[in-house]
């Protein structure tokens, strides 16, 4: 009788230990799957998807050194579409996968940061209202942010295993960094200063074979992406110039200029939970000389810094920032649960830990609540918060909805004449990219005579005088800032019989 209760506390241990990581992928893909064509396209994702196409329908990719960042989103964006057919779902589900994997791999660092600190660290990163509504964007931050994150834990990993994949999955990571965007060389750094501020984090020093197996491996496989699969050896090149090109673009803020706080206000109002929990953990770090905690808290610290101290600044670019900080505050909650407590009777203790049980729940509550008010009910509304930056508004699907029930009364159907002589149409690409006669004029012509014309709200009244009788208009936002006004040639009523 006496052993019975170890035996099930140890039976109910085991089964927590194989549930946890199945336990937190449900809770992270609950706030990431569903409905991934509920929000429209962003305009940068309808920039993505010029060159997703073009792979999907020729078969080829170039990487642009001026723009659109590295091949590894088209890649595997393009999976799903072959797999499941072409869909907005299908568009986003690479990086919905991504986001939603990203709540298991703490549960890989549980040797360093705790059952429980791993386990804090996957609901803070799964419930996290920033990593939740750009998980369900095709933009390269979460890929970006995921391999950062498999890095890590291949690092870590690779420094305590003998095993050679470990180092294998790091290199592999790194390189997918690279073919992902310029500024993997900032999660780089910031890494780098995370390890040399804490000693290398407690973990021991790298064999050579681990250094080998990662260099090869992070060297084939960039060499491979960045050269089109060796057909085109100049893309080698091209990266060095996008160094360059982006350098000069961070630096003049391009559009995008903010002041050095916008990253730190954006964490304050949207991730309030994982900032207070980091801030505690690293105050964990210096008070028990945690040197992983360190590390972690060094990592946050430098890659906050650097992205603070660039004048080009967009609100997905805080994910870089939530990852560490995420992992920081799990420490500090797993500190609580796992039973770290002042001295004193037990009691004390299971107060403690329920203490800390409770904090990490509010804060799980709270973020799940913000997430899906911005994933699912004010994803178009710059009102809801910074995280909703120049979001294609709901109205855009209206009048897609619009064009597609007049193509399907019109005798042509989508190979109907279709003029877009506005500059600014984007995503509209996706979304009439089953249409045959899509001119992307971009400027008012003379004699526009499409079926559809779709003009610039301020340019309108120019466009309808060049059309003269016989079009309908309506009125429709794109995005903040920006209206257009869809132009639809009346059609000739069906003849009846006599």
């Amino acid at each position: 009788m006496n052993g019975a209760a170890p035996r099930a506390a140890g039976r109910a241990g085991a089964v927590m230990e194989r549930a946890a990581p199945w336990l937190l992928l449900g809770l992270a893909g609950a706030l990431r799957l569903p409905r991934l064509g509920l929000r429209p396209l962003h305009h940068d994702e309808g920039t993505n998807v010029i060159f997703l196409l073009r792979l999907l329908r020729e078969g080829a990719y170039h990487y642009d050194p001026s723009n659109y960042h590295g091949p590894l989103l088209y890649l595997l964006s393009a999976a799903p579409i072959l797999l499941l057919g072409t869909s907005t779902e299908t568009l986003r589900l690479a990086p919905a996968l991504l986001g939603t994997m990203m709540a298991a791999l703490p549960w890989c660092l549980r040797r360093e940061i705790g059952r429980f600190g791993a386990w804090a660290s996957g609901i803070l990163l799964a419930t996290s209202p920033s990593l939740v509504y750009y998980s369900r964007d095709n933009i390269h931050e979460i890929y970006l942010v995921f391999l950062t994150l498999l890095l890590a834990v291949g690092v870590v990993r690779g420094l305590e295993s003998p095993r050679i994949g470990w180092p294998i999955l790091a290199g592999a990571a790194a390189a997918g960094m690279l073919a992902t965007k310029e500024t993997a060389c900032l999660a780089f750094l910031a890494l780098g200063a995370g390890l040399a501020g804490s000693r290398r984090g407690g973990l021991p020093v790298p064999r050579r074979a681990a250094i080998a197996a990662f260099a090869l491996a992070a060297g084939v496989l960039a060499v491979t992406l960045y050269s089109d699969f060796f057909t085109d050896p100049a893309g080698l090149w091209r990266p060095i110039e996008a160094l360059r090109i982006w350098g000069r673009r961070g630096f003049h803020g391009d559009g995008h200029l903010k002041s050095w706080s916008y990253f730190p206000a954006i964490l304050a109002r949207e991730e309030p939970g994982i900032l207070i929990a980091a801030v505690l953990g690293a105050l964990l770090a210096l008070r028990r000389r945690d040197r992983f905690a360190g590390f972690l808290a060094a990592w946050g610290a430098a890659i906050t810094v650097l992205y603070s101290c660039i004048p080009y600044k967009t609100p997905w670019l805080v994910l870089n920032m939530v990852l560490p900080l995420a992992l920081l505050g799990g420490r500090a909650f797993g500190a609580g649960l796992d039973g770290a407590r002042p001295a004193g009777a037990a009691a004390a203790g299971r107060w403690w830990r329920a203490a800390a049980g409770a904090l990490l729940a509010a804060a799980a509550i709270v973020s799940v609540r913000r997430a899906f008010d911005l994933a699912f009910v004010r994803y178009d509304d710059e009102r809801a918060g910074a995280l909703v930056y120049v979001q294609t508004r709901r109205d855009a699907l209206r009048m897609v909805a619009r064009i597609e029930d007049y193509a399907r009364g019109h005798p042509l159907g989508r190979s109907l004449p279709i003029q877009i002589l506005s500059p600014d149409y984007l995503p509209l690409n996706w979304y009439l990219r089953d249409f045959t006669d899509v001119g992307y004029i971009g400027s008012v012509i003379d004699g526009p005579d499409g079926a559809v014309v779709i003009a610039r709200a301020d340019s309108a009244e120019r466009v309808a005088s060049l059309l003269g009788e016989g079009y309908a208009r309506e009125d429709y936002a794109l995005r903040p800032g920006v209206d257009l006004c869809l132009f639809l040639q009346t059609l000739d009523p069906p003849a009846t019989a006599p």
